[in-house]
């Protein structure tokens, strides 16, 4: 991979973490639960139609999207609920710039989804408008919807280079995002017995890919149900250490997130291999 990344135990052992290196914790969770399009509108004047960009963040945690909104785009984003969770909206031209803004500061580290979807809806922004000089500005914008229609339905991007190389706290914080918005942990059956294990998956394969190297363990397969690159670590060591990097030097803020470690943490520290699987074992 183009990035450059050494032993997270390295990282650990670092006198202290830049302030400024904690901002990829935002980019790597928005990156995780990142919806864009544009919106075709009916003007309420009856004047035709409009289009708006628009950015939504999903999430069941409140908290942590005020957070967001706040950090991210100093409170610009509108909150409202929807069926298991909130949407965090960023949507019309300044709003969502206000996003670029961030991103431009605290960049995608890896991703072609990500990174093609965010490159798709920038590109598009100066067609929209009515002060637009943008020539066949209804093209763009409709061929810009298609596009971003077909990389939700499909899920493939071409490769993007990741050209920059990033230090190993700005990957740390990031990847805590990503664990917070796309990561689980606890317990499954493995045969009569209770196996942990700790486990990410995503439809973006450089990321999972950037999961393994930055922690130096598990191991990565295709799922077949859903096609997502699933990366996953059952070894009782590996377990605790990634649970130790995630609750202590990246700490995640998912308040969910963050009690599923301190448990899992907790039964392995006093657990005892049972020759028996209840399945009301199961964390």
């Amino acid at each position: 991979m183009p990035i450059s990344t050494k032993n997270v135990i390295g990282a650990v052992n670092q006198q202290e973490t830049s302030l400024v290196s904690k901002f990829f914790y935002y980019t790597g969770f928005c990156v995780g639960e990142l919806s864009c399009s544009v919106i075709r509108a009916n003007d309420k004047r009856g004047r035709g139609f409009y289009f708006m960009p628009d950015l939504t963040i999903s999430n069941t945690d409140l908290n942590l999207l005020k957070e967001i909104n706040q950090i991210v785009a100093s409170n610009l984003g509108n909150i409202s609920p929807i069926k298991g969770g909130y949407n965090l909206k960023f949507r019309g031209k300044k709003k969502v710039e206000k996003i670029f803004q961030f991103f431009q500061n605290y960049p995608v580290i890896t991703g072609d989804l990500a990174k093609r979807k965010l490159e798709l809806l920038r590109s598009v922004l100066p067609a929209i408008g009515n002060n637009s000089k943008v020539q066949d500005r209804e093209k763009v914008i409709e061929k810009c919807r298609e596009d971003l229609k077909d990389l939700k339905l499909n899920g493939f991007a071409k490769e993007i280079i990741d050209l920059n190389h990033f230090k190993d706290d700005e990957i740390g914080f990031f990847l805590a995002g990503i664990i917070d918005a796309e990561g689980s942990c606890g317990f499954k059956k493995s045969g009569l017995r209770l196996q942990p294990f700790f486990a990410v998956a995503m439809k973006d394969r450089k990321i999972i890919e950037l999961i393994r190297d930055f922690l130096s363990c598990g191991n990565i397969h295709v799922r077949t149900n859903d096609g997502l690159y699933h990366w996953e670590t059952s070894k009782k060591s590996d377990v605790l250490k990634v649970i130790e990097i995630f609750m202590t030097r990246y700490p995640c803020k998912l308040t969910k997130m963050k009690d599923r470690m301190k448990n899992l943490r907790r039964t392995l520290n006093d657990y005892t291999p049972r020759p028996e699987f209840s399945g009301n074992d199961i964390v």
